[in-house]
């Protein structure tokens, strides 16, 4: 995996977060918490990708 600094983890947030402002999405307390992990350095973003599949893929199933 690769090392990605924590400065660099908040930078990816904010722009994720911007690019889904953009038409009027706000990340739900669940995405929240896991995007707080992420700039932790807890989760990988392909954790938090496959955690917000998981959860939200079940209500289309």
């Amino acid at each position: 995996m690769e090392f990605i600094s924590q400065n660099q983890r908040e930078k990816n947030v904010r722009i994720a977060v911007g690019i889904a402002s953009i038409d009027g999405g706000r990340p739900t307390s669940f995405t929240q918490q896991l995007l707080h992990q992420y700039e932790a350095g807890t989760l990988s973003s392909t954790q938090v990708k496959d955690k917000i599949l998981k959860k939200y893929a079940k209500k289309h199933d």
